[in-house]
């Protein structure tokens, strides 16, 4: 009997149900059927792992450049504490060069007060000697 409905395209499977394709046929496409399902699955959750993955690495990135604006920040206050440094070093250097023109001034000024004592002194030790 069963070969008389194949000729008519229907079959009997194996827990006896009237079947209009091949039981092979229908067991090999409830495979395909079960494989595509576990395909689509298995899809849905590498999509939802690089979802994940671009969510970590954004914020990642997102970390790094707020890293990188500090970094650039400190650099600059470094570079600006440096030129700052430099400029006070220099202020200084031409304070000293000045004290040093003051001190070789008033070395010079003492030296010639002091020969003007000496000669006023000499006047009034001639000064005294001779009354």
């Amino acid at each position: 009997m069963s070969e008389e409905l194949a000729k008519v395209g229907l079959y009997i499977d194996d827990l006896y149900l009237l079947r209009v394709i091949e039981p092979e046929i229908a067991n090999e496409t409830n495979d395909l059927k079960h494989d595509c399902t576990t395909y689509s699955d298995k899809l849905q959750e590498f999509q939802t792992l690089i979802q994940s993955f671009l969510r970590v690495t954004d914020e990642f990135g997102a970390e790094v450049e707020k890293e990188k604006i500090r970094t650039i920040g400190i650099q600059n206050l470094v570079k600006n504490l440096s030129k700052q440094r430099e400029s006070e070093q220099q202020q200084i250097q031409a304070e000293i060069i000045e004290k040093s023109l003051e001190l070789e001034r008033l070395k010079i000024e003492l030296q010639h007060l002091q020969r003007i004592e000496s000669e006023q002194q000499e006047i009034m030790d001639n000064f005294y000697q001779t009354q």
